[in-house]
């Protein structure tokens, strides 16, 4: 089959090629991708700055069709339209496990880096890992059931948003503003911030119902926050970019007693103010991938139609043009990619 592998650990180091078809073991499920997006984190492979196991396939967020079972699969079979979630492996065993996170299990394996991820034709996840998707969410709505599932997990299940809350979402990259979605819809006010190059993906966030949106190489983004909440800072801060900066501005732009929820991931340690959480008494939240519960939410939503999330995607393109597809992804050219392997 051909799919697009990281071949070792340098800058440059992705190549599409001819790769050995998987076979189900008897817990998993085989799946046709029919579509996959690039995340943020596939990025950071790309240029080293996150760890992984080449020669590894790529690809975290994708859906497709079942097209072969392990013998003690249950409750899919060939022919289902299916999404499916990381971690790929969990031990199954440890305390996280057990209580239904398994994205903080000790021996976690993720599709994607560390073994064979999406960016392919077919790919073999545990049963437990599949979604089942609704006839009427199209896969083309279903590539952006994962990054919808880290944001629910965010705005919903990690931290508490109450009608009139101000909201600010810091990097308006897919789950920033699916972050934004999902708190409009319980009923807060939100100012989603990015730079000069996210100025279509702002544009974007306004389109989709931000209360206000703000370039920060040219707005005051403090002004502007403490001029809508008389002076006091959001009540909720979402840290979405990933960038140092980003979270600077966001520990001063959050109210005493606030709350800061941290969803981007730094490429490398940074230097911040710790001291802001003491001195404010604010709540810190690190928010890292999501639970069951999430994906159930996402897929819910999708199916209702209350998050316009395809409004995110910019660009569909085949895997042969993976190396436009990343350019674009990384110089704010295009707000969402996804690549069709195989949708109708």
């Amino acid at each position: 089959m051909q799919a697009l592998v990281k071949t070792g650990p340098e800058v440059g180091d992705l190549e599409l090629k001819d790769w050995p078809e998987p076979t189900p073991a008897p817990d998993e499920v085989k799946h046709q991708v029919a579509a996959a997006g690039i995340c943020g984190t596939d990025i950071h492979i790309i240029k080293g700055e996150w760890p992984c196991r080449p020669p590894v396939v790529l690809g975290h967020e994708f859906c497709g069709t079942v097209v072969e079972v392990g013998p003690q699969v249950r409750h899919f079979h060939p022919g289902d339209r299916v999404a499916a979630s990381n971690p790929a492996q969990t031990c199954g065993e440890c305390y996280h496990c057990r209580a239904g996170n398994p994205f903080m299990c000790l021996h976690r394996v993720s599709a994607g880096y560390m073994i064979d991820g999406a960016f392919a034709e077919y790919i073999c996840i545990r049963e437990e890992r599949c979604h089942p998707l609704p006839d009427n969410v199209s896969f083309r709505r279903a590539a952006l059931g994962e990054p919808l599932s880290v944001a629910v997990h965010a705005a919903i299940e990690r931290t508490t948003v109450h009608g009139g809350d101000v909201v600010l979402v810091s990097g308006p990259g897919a789950v920033g503003l699916l972050a934004m979605l999902v708190t409009k819809l319980e009923g807060a006010r939100v100012i989603v911030a990015g730079i000069a190059k996210d100025r279509a993906r702002l544009a974007l966030a306004k389109e989709l119902g931000a209360d206000l949106v703000v370039d920060n190489s040219k707005d005051d983004l403090l002004g502007i926050v403490r001029s809508l909440t008389q002076g006091e800072g959001a009540d909720l801060v979402y840290e979405c970019s990933g960038v140092a900066n980003s979270l600077d501005l966001c520990w001063e732009a959050v109210r005493r007693e606030g709350t800061l929820a941290q969803v981007g991931i730094y490429p490398s340690r940074i230097e911040t103010d710790l001291n802001k959480v003491v001195m404010k008494e604010l709540t810190l939240v690190g928010s890292f991938g999501y639970v069951w519960s999430s994906w159930r939410r996402s897929i819910q939503l999708l199916r209702e139609g209350r998050v316009n999330a395809e409004a995110l995607i910019s660009h569909v393109v085949p895997l042969t043009q993976f190396e436009q597809a990343f350019r674009i992804t990384q110089d704010g050219t295009a707000r969402k990619v996804i690549f069709n392997i195989r949708m109708p």
